[in-house]
């Protein structure tokens, strides 16, 4: 028998569906307990880990600096990405006088209730109370939200810039498509207004953020006939809002550090991302066509429930508004998902801003099962019974990753420790300079302000001590003009040796001895 079966119980239909409006607190308050458990428990847990450290180094120079409008990081820009994360953690990180470990992750969890908020105010809106709550829940129980909530890393807030300009979008779509009154026409025009401000907050987040806007909007609006909505007031407008905030960031950063320097930089870092041809060497293809199942995968087990919703006839288990809301899940999801497996970076973390789109479908058809219009393939174990142990396991998870895992993963790099140590070995109103060692997480720890030179021959006019953090090859080939000595020897978080040398002056007499 199909498993699209027809609806065979209104009361249970009523029970989850809560009809075609959602009260707009109703779902709140499970959802709201969920996030604070899966979201905010972790913000204190372990040290910084892998890039943590530096997106929290560079909020501490913005902090110390007051300038917020160029990324530096010892001293140089630092324009691989944009400010808007390094401007995130020194927002929340301001009233507090530094940037902390739970300040820093702070951003990432903010931005991903928001995030399952707005979700599941969509799902609301078109299906009521019980896909609202569905939605909100399930949305975050994937592999790849694991450990990017709570995180100093980029990836959740620009997620959550994504998700919100995508959701705003689908509100002034449902406006456009109501026959609604002048009135309700301004205000999707403001819905236009604020999605393409949320592009503009992506885009001084992370440079991809207008190619999975633009990937979800053109397939939904051809797909249902509204591409004239593009040359509309609303979105023209909103183009002009992101142009004029996005061009006003590059001209004040051009004029600082030089438009060749941002220009190549971020050419270099688009051109690695977006192009097929963006790195040396021939095109991976084995690595282009195992993606889409290495995403499937790590959203399981909502994507196996997503690909069900391609099922010929699925559609016609919802109204219009459902109809919609299907098509631009598929929009946000497949389009997106093609690109980004033929773009030359593979990482996963790059295509995160896709993931609700799959999150999304899966919740469709959720929905259906718990409302007995979709047949349950299981047997005896209802969908609500499974539904429930699924997110209590995942709750399970989450918590254990907390707990266990995090403090294990940093267990043997000790940044805190070394970081203090360093502190402690520098005297504390003595600059610190390093030239090819890179270690974020230690400098980060370390507390103090320190500057990136090319080589030991720049370091300044030695009239008193100086102190420099070295790797082992630059240790071997110095160029000093004073005499070293090693202050202390201790290994990187990854294991390479480092060290802190200590440059005496030379005095006259022995300048003179030298000639």
């Amino acid at each position: 028998m199909s498993v699209l079966a027809p609806p065979r119980s209104p009361p249970l239909t009523r029970r989850w569906s809560g009809g075609t409006a959602c009260s707009p607190c109703s779902p709140l308050l499970p959802l709201a307990f969920a996030c604070g458990l899966l979201f905010f428990v972790g913000l204190w847990t372990g040290p910084f880990y892998r890039t943590e450290g530096l997106r929290a180094l560079v909020a501490a120079e913005m902090l110390r600096s007051g300038d917020w409008i160029m990324p530096t990081l010892y001293g140089q820009p630092l324009l691989t990405k944009p400010p808007g994360m390094y401007i995130a953690i020194a927002a929340a990180s301001w009233p507090f006088g530094s940037v902390r470990e739970w300040t820093a992750r702070l951003p990432s969890a903010v931005a991903a209730t928001l995030l399952v908020l707005l979700f599941a105010r969509a799902f609301g809106r078109s299906l009521g109370r019980g896909a609202a709550l569905v939605a909100g829940l399930t949305l975050p129980a994937t592999v790849l939200w694991l450990d990017r909530v709570p995180s100093a890393e980029i990836d959740m807030v620009q997620v959550a810039w994504v998700g919100a300009a995508l959701l705003s979008f689908l509100r002034a779509l449902e406006l456009a498509e109501s026959h609604a009154t002048p009135s309700a026409s301004r205000v999707g025009t403001l819905w236009w207004t604020v999605s393409l401000l949320c592009v503009a907050g992506g885009t001084l987040t992370k440079w991809t953020a207008p190619a999975f806007f633009y990937l979800t909007v053109l397939p939904l609006l051809w797909w249902r006939g509204r591409l004239r909505l593009l040359l509309g007031r609303g979105h023209l407008l909103g183009v002009a809002l992101v142009a004029g905030l996005c061009f006003a960031w590059v001209a004040a950063v051009a004029d600082r550090a030089g438009w060749d320097v941002l220009r190549d930089t971020v050419a270099s870092e688009a051109i690695t991302k977006l192009s097929p041809a963006g790195r040396p060497g021939p095109y991976p293809w084995h690595e282009a066509l195992l993606y889409p199942l290495r995403m499937l995968g790590a959203c399981l087990p909502w994507s196996a429930a997503a690909l069900l919703t391609l099922c010929p006839g699925f559609a016609r288990r919802f109204d219009g508004n459902g109809q919609r809301l299907l098509q631009f899940l598929h929009c946000w999801a497949w389009p997106n998902l093609l690109f980004w497996s033929l773009a030359r970076d593979h990482a996963l973390r790059h295509s995160l801003p896709l993931v609700p789109g799959i999150a999304g479908l899966s919740a469709l058809a959720w929905h259906l099962w718990l409302t007995d219009r979709l047949r349950w393939p299981l047997g005896r174990c209802s969908p609500r019974a499974t539904l429930i142990g699924l997110l209590g396991c995942w709750l399970v998870v989450k918590l254990v990753f907390v707990a266990f895992v995090v403090p294990e993963r940093t267990r043997n790099r000790c940044p805190r420790e070394r970081g203090e140590l360093l502190a402690s070995l520098v005297p504390p109103r003595q600059m610190l300079y390093l030239f090819g060692a890179k270690d974020e997480g230690i400098l980060f720890y370390y507390g103090r302000p320190a500057r990136r030179l090319p080589g030991p021959d720049h370091l300044p006019a030695l009239s008193e001590l100086v102190y420099c953090m070295m790797t082992e090859s630059e240790w071997r080939r110095p160029t000093f003009r004073g005499p070293k000595d090693v202050v202390a020897r201790f290994p990187d978080e990854q294991g390479q040796p480092l060290m802190l040398v200590r440059v005496r002056p030379r005095h006259p007499e022995q300048e003179g001895t030298k000639r």
